[in-house]
C-alpha cells in the first residue's frame, strides 16, 4: 500500500476516534472543545450550542479607532480580561458508598460415618457359620458368624470337672478340720487349688465366647470378604460396619478464622452430587492446632441421616457465615497507583484531594477500599490527569462559582466598563438616519454575563455590508 493511502487511513481512523471519545466522556468533549475544535462538535451535536451572545462577542474584530480594544488588551490583567486565571480540570464525581466485607466462606468437605469399625477375630479357627448378609442393619452384640469350636468346648469340659473336684476337696479338708483330723494350714491350700480351678473354667468360657464373631456397634454391614470354611486369623478383616444415622463432614478453614469458629455454630451442606439439596448442621469438634504446610485446621459438623441416603465418603460444599467488617466501596475508575501504592482522589470545598488508599477486596462493580475516607466522600472517577492536590476542581454538569473563577465582572482599563459599541444593523433606525462621510454610529449598550471582563469604554466602530450600503449616497 502507497505510503499516502497510509496516512489517509490513519487520518481517518484518528478522527474516528477522537469523535468517539468525545461521544462516550463528556470530559474529553470539553477538552476538545476548549482547544478549538467547539464548532466541528457542535455540528455532529457532540456538545451544547455556543451562546450566541459569547460568540458574537468573541467574533468581533477589534478596530484599531479610537478607545478600541485588542484581544491581547482583553486578556491582560485589569484591562478587561479575566486576569490570566487558570484553566480548571473538569471532573466528574461520584459519592463512596460502604459495604461489608465478603463474610461467607466455602470449602470442601468429606462425609464419615458417625461409627466405623472394621470386624476382625479374636482367635485362630475356620469358619463354620456366617448368620448375616451384607448389606443388612445388624444391634451391637449380634453373632455375625462363628469358628469351630470344639477343642474349647472339650477344654471348657474339662476345667469345669476339675474345679467341681477341687471344690468337693475343699469340703472334705473344711470338716476334717473342725473334727481336728486335719491340720488347719492344709485349708490354705485346698482353698487355692479351688480357686484356681474356678479361674480355669473362666477362662475356657472365655476362649469358647471367641469362636462367635459378634458386632460391636450397630449399623449397616459392608460386603462379606470371607465365607464358611475360610480359615481365620485375628489380622483378618470379615466385614465393615457403618454407622450413618449422622454423618461427620470434615473440612479444613483457613488460619485466619481460627478464633472465630465455634461448637454449635451452623453450616450448610450442598452434596456435590445433589446441588439441589442444602443440609442443616452444626460444628461438632475443632482442631487444636494449625498445619505449618497449608495454613488450614479441620472442623467437623454433623448432619443427621435418618432416611440413609447420604453415604459416608460423599464430597459436599460447606457454606459458613461470619461477621463481615465494613469498608468503603469506590467505582473501580477512581482507584489510581502510584510509588506510594493505591489512591484516590477526593473533591473538598471545590479542590483536589488526594487519599491514601488500602484495596481490601475487589467486585465486579466497586473497589473496597481501607483509609482516611468514608461513605458518601465525593470521589472522583473522571477527569483524573493532571490533578494535583489542592488544584481547583470544575464539576461536571454543575454551574460555574464566579467568585472561585476569577471573574469579576465587566471593567475597562479605568476601572469603568461594562459597555461596549457596535455598528448599527442595516435597516435600523440609526443607520437610515446616518449622514454621508459622518463616522457616527448608534451604541448599543450591552453587559456581558457570567462576570466576564468587557473590553474598555472605547467606541467600537465596524463595518456592516448593509451599512457599506447605504452610507456615501
Amino acid at each position: 500500500m502507497a505510503i499516502w493511502k497510509q496516512l489517509l487511513w490513519s487520518l481517518c481512523v484518528g478522527v474516528i476516534a477522537l469523535v468517539f471519545a468525545a461521544w462516550v466522556s463528556p470530559v474529553t468533549a470539553d477538552f476538545m472543545a476548549g482547544h478549538g475544535l467547539g464548532a466541528p462538535l457542535r455540528l455532529l451535536g457532540l456538545t451544547a450550542p455556543a451562546d450566541p451572545a459569547s460568540s458574537a462577542a468573541a467574533g468581533a474584530a477589534p478596530s484599531a479607532g479610537k478607545g478600541g480594544t485588542t484581544p491581547d488588551a482583553a486578556a491582560q490583567p485589569g484591562k478587561g480580561g479575566r486576569g490570566g486565571a487558570s484553566r480548571k480540570a473538569t471532573v466528574v464525581l461520584q459519592p463512596a458508598g460502604t459495604a461489608v466485607v465478603n463474610d461467607k466462606v466455602t470449602a470442601l468437605g468429606t462425609g464419615a460415618a458417625l461409627q466405623s469399625v472394621t470386624v476382625q477375630p479374636k482367635a485362630n479357627g475356620t469358619l463354620t457359620e456366617i448368620t448375616v448378609a451384607s448389606g443388612v442393619q445388624v444391634t451391637a452384640g449380634q453373632v455375625i458368624a462363628r469358628l469351630d469350636s470344639d477343642t474349647q468346648q472339650l477344654a471348657r469340659e474339662k476345667a469345669k470337672l476339675a474345679a467341681d473336684d477341687a471344690s468337693r476337696t475343699l469340703e472334705r479338708n473344711k470338716m476334717l478340720v473342725q473334727s481336728n483330723a486335719a491340720p488347719a494350714n492344709q485349708t490354705q491350700a485346698v482353698e487355692l487349688a479351688a480357686q484356681l480351678a474356678e479361674l480355669a473354667v473362666r477362662a475356657a468360657d472365655k476362649d469358647l465366647a471367641d469362636r462367635a464373631i459378634v458386632a460391636p456397634i450397630a449399623g449397616v454391614l459392608g460386603i462379606l470378604k470371607v465365607s464358611v470354611g475360610t480359615a481365620v486369623t485375628p489380622q483378618t478383616q470379615i466385614v465393615s460396619i457403618e454407622d450413618s444415622s449422622a454423618l461427620v463432614v470434615n473440612f479444613w478453614l483457613p488460619e485466619r478464622l481460627a478464633g472465630q469458629v465455634k461448637p454449635g455454630d451452623a453450616a450448610a451442606l450442598v452434596p456435590v452430587a445433589r446441588p439441589d439439596m442444602t443440609l442443616n448442621s452444626k460444628i461438632t469438634s475443632i482442631d487444636n492446632q494449625i498445619d505449618p504446610a497449608s495454613g488450614t485446621f479441620q472442623v467437623q459438623a454433623r448432619v443427621a441421616n435418618p432416611d440413609g441416603s447420604l453415604r459416608p465418603g460423599m464430597s459436599f460444599t460447606v457454606a459458613m457465615q461470619f461477621a463481615g467488617e465494613s469498608f468503603v466501596t469506590v467505582n473501580p475508575l477512581s482507584v489510581q497507583w502510584g510509588s506510594g501504592g493505591a489512591y484516590v482522589w477526593r473533591v473538598t470545598d471545590g479542590k483536589a484531594d488526594k487519599v491514601p488508599v488500602r484495596v481490601v477486596q475487589r467486585n465486579t462493580e466497586t473497589v473496597l477500599v481501607a483509609g482516611v475516607i468514608k461513605g458518601g466522600d465525593p470521589v472522583v472517577t473522571e477527569g483524573l490527569d493532571g490533578l494535583k492536590p489542592g488544584a481547583d476542581v470544575q464539576i461536571f454538569g454543575a454551574p460555574p462559582d464566579p467568585a472561585a473563577s476569577g471573574q469579576g465582572g465587566p471593567q475597562n482599563g479605568s476601572g469603568q466598563g461594562g459597555k461596549q459599541t457596535a455598528a448599527p444593523q442595516a435597516g435600523s433606525p440609526a443607520a437610515a438616519g446616518a449622514q454621508p462621510g459622518a463616522a457616527q454610529a448608534a451604541t448599543a449598550e450591552g453587559t456581558q454575563t457570567g462576570g466576564d471582563a468587557t473590553a474598555g469604554q472605547g467606541t467600537h466602530k465596524h463595518k456592516h455590508k448593509s451599512a457599506d450600503a447605504t452610507a456615501g449616497n
